[in-house]
């Protein structure tokens, strides 16, 4: 990890403002929130999704790439055996992934808040809030104690910030969802209208292009998606939360929220193919664990997330989780040899997927006795997920009888293995890092109690492993080391955990 490449994420910034405005001097938009206006919120606001962007879709995104069990790292090369290993260290995430966030996105996102509140200019107020929120999560998520409460205060004096437990985190986070929710963020400055505050967005917002009426089901998806997370640790919190959602009718994404404006160009493509795929020789290969489970449903997905290896006469080839010493390979073989995901450099990063949207429902519906069909979420998150890369057949996989059929009958266990395992299914090469999540948090697909190659050992297909060579023995990762930089700086960083400890609301048994 310490010499690896970067991607220029001031190319990816270009590219947002080159698409988003004309204006001068858009590089000059890190600022403090506190300070007076220098900028715009146009211009600011896809300054942070770019930077969000870089670091949840670029080195989030290979972390939880290698830790959902989608990727693990070829033979022949070493640049990731850290992160497929466990080994992690303080130094690593830091400037690029935590430093970026938050001097980037979520300093831009507060300043485009701040501004925008003291116009009244709700629309974006409310599209900076959800993507302050969303970042905020990803980061409590991988730390389980962030500074929240009193982040983005440097000009106030107070740069070294308290962290905040998890919970905090969370509520504060529904908290300032809900309150951006409360104005009008609909009713747009016009001609007919002078009165109006909101102005309308336009190609400055690269994720919806300005609809707004996409950014309330965006902001509906995302309080979802926190109560769910807490189900285990708060389920009285989690359960009020979604049955007011449910109650007051709230609607949901039922579109992918990503931004898709990479340029098949060096320095312009999707930070994840950019770095990991074509500045360092592809040396990230497909894990045995999704490998199996897609060719064991014959799932037509699997050409679209699963390249043959380049032989002579092309195979798939995947690894066990963590095996890059395999010794059955001939001497010298590389990369060449393994399978590899499918990526471009024109792909999207996302957000939220509408895969992952009908997955969230359909455990809502199902986990606290909802209005409406789990079944028929569930099936339209996996129609989603087909969709996406362009293949039919989805129908058939589902229906009765079929590998994915849903189990109407079974209880809810059953009923939630095949909702997560879906999702974990939908998310290869696209959002790692939610995977990794929902894994820690529901423990599925389920975790082989033995390491491969050791006595006991079954191959269960779509079964986590252990990496072949972890550095902690049999447990698996479940957070991110509080950084080097935080360590130094800040007084108030807490103690180093093992990066084998849960999060706060990873407690199921």
């Amino acid at each position: 990890m310490k010499n690896i490449l970067k991607y220029n994420k001031w190319m990816l910034l270009l590219m947002v403002f080159t698409f988003a405005s004309c204006e001068k001097d858009f590089m000059d938009v890190n600022h403090d929130p506190s300070r007076a206006a220098e900028s715009t919120v146009q211009l600011t606001f896809p300054a942070g999704v770019g930077s969000s962007a870089y670091v949840i879709g670029g080195y989030y995104q290979l972390l939880g790439g290698f830790w959902s069990q989608h990727w693990t790292q070829a033979i022949g090369a070493p640049q990731w055996r850290e992160i497929d290993s466990y080994n992690l260290q303080t130094s690593d995430f830091d400037v690029r992934q935590w430093g970026e966030l938050y001097s980037g996105a979520l300093n831009d996102y507060q300043y485009v808040r701040n501004l925008a509140k003291s116009k009244q200019n709700w629309s974006y107020y409310l599209m900076a809030t959800a993507m302050q929120a969303y970042t905020y999560q990803v980061l409590a998520d991988l730390y389980d104690k962030i500074p929240y409460t009193e982040a983005l205060k440097g000009a106030e004096g107070n740069l070294t910030p308290k962290y905040d437990e998890g919970s905090v985190v969370y509520d504060g986070l529904i908290a300032m969802l809900n309150e951006a929710l409360t104005h009008d963020y609909k009713t747009f400055q016009s001609s007919t209208n002078p009165t109006a505050t909101a102005v309308e967005p336009g190609t400055d917002d690269i994720i919806f292009a300005g609809d707004m009426d996409k950014w309330e089901r965006f902001v509906n998806t995302l309080k979802l998606k926190i109560y769910l997370r807490q189900c285990y640790k708060r389920p009285a919190v989690a359960s009020a939360g979604i049955q007011a959602m449910y109650t007051a009718n709230a609607n949901y994404l039922n579109d992918d929220a990503m931004i898709s404006i990479f340029a098949n160009q060096q320095n312009k493509r999707n930070p994840a193919y950019e770095t990991f795929i074509d500045r360092l020789a592809g040396n990230v290969t497909m894990s045995n664990t999704i490998f199996s489970i897609l060719d064991s449903a014959a799932d037509p997905r699997l050409p679209k997330l699963i390249a043959k290896n380049k032989l002579a006469t092309p195979a798939y080839r995947c690894l066990v989780q963590g095996d890059y010493f395999n010794t059955t390979f001939p001497t010298g073989a590389n990369i060449a040899n393994l399978s590899t995901p499918v990526l471009t450099g024109v792909d999207p990063v996302y957000f939220f997927s509408k895969a992952e949207s009908n997955f969230l429902q359909a455990e809502a519906i199902e986990r606290y006795g909802l209005a409406g069909s789990a079944k028929t979420k569930y099936e339209a998150g996996i129609d989603a997920a087909f969709a996406r890369l362009g293949v039919g057949g989805a129908a058939a996989l589902y229906a009765t009888g079929g590998k994915y059929e849903y189990p109407a009958a079974g209880t809810f266990e059953d009923k939630l293995e095949k909702i997560i395992v879906q999702k974990w299914m939908a998310m290869t090469n696209n959002q790692g890092i939610e995977a990794f999540f929902e894994h820690n948090r529901t423990h599925y697909p389920k975790e082989n109690a033995k390491k491969p190659g050791t006595t006991g050992y079954v191959h269960v297909e779509g079964q986590f492993t252990i990496s072949v060579n972890s550095s902690t023995g049999n447990l698996f990762p479940k957070r991110l080391l509080f950084t080097e930089s935080e360590r130094r700086r800040n007084p108030n960083t807490p103690a180093l955990e093992s990066i084998n400890k849960r999060v706060w609301w990873d407690v199921k048994p």
